[in-house]
């Protein structure tokens, strides 16, 4: 079977003017599984966990101490995160490296209680033709990008 879908990527998100690029890929059928993040012990799991299921909205399918599964049930494709808790500082270097993208209806609802939950904005809410899109670093230092698209 085949597919197409879509890769957009934003190549400056530092100033008023977002640059963005657009592929388009055909090819064999492929399902993104899960994204994994690390997180700074078990206390980073919690806090990671309280941030994307209140702030970003997602579903809880299972926490531990050292691991959790979160689920966007209504998206498209059905979106899994996981979160590890690891120890070691290498392991835990952030920057902007990983960029995780949420597209959402309200972006200033979520941008207030992203704020609310510790999260820091990482530059201003830019207003392109397609949409609105903010960044952020959450508290244990990951990019999360939100995208309200113009309907």
């Amino acid at each position: 079977e085949e597919v197409t879908f879509w890769h957009t990527y934003i190549l400056s998100h530092h100033s008023n003017d977002i640059s963005l690029n657009t592929h388009k890929h055909t090819g064999m059928s492929t399902v993104f599984g899960r994204a994994i993040l690390l997180c700074r012990g078990s206390a980073g799991v919690a806090s990671s966990v309280n941030f994307f299921q209140e702030g970003i909205g997602l579903t809880v399918l299972r926490h531990t101490d050292d691991w959790a599964e979160l689920r966007d049930e209504g998206g498209k494709g059905g979106f899994q995160l996981n979160l590890k808790a690891v120890e070691s500082e290498a392991q835990l270097s952030s920057g902007y490296n990983q960029m995780l993208q949420f597209e959402v209806h309200d972006l200033d609802n979520v941008v207030a209680r992203c704020v609310q939950l510790g999260a820091s904005l990482d530059g201003p809410i830019v207003y392109p033709a397609h949409g609105k899109i903010a960044s952020f670093r959450t508290m244990d230092g990951h990019m999360i990008g939100i995208y309200e698209p113009n309907i």
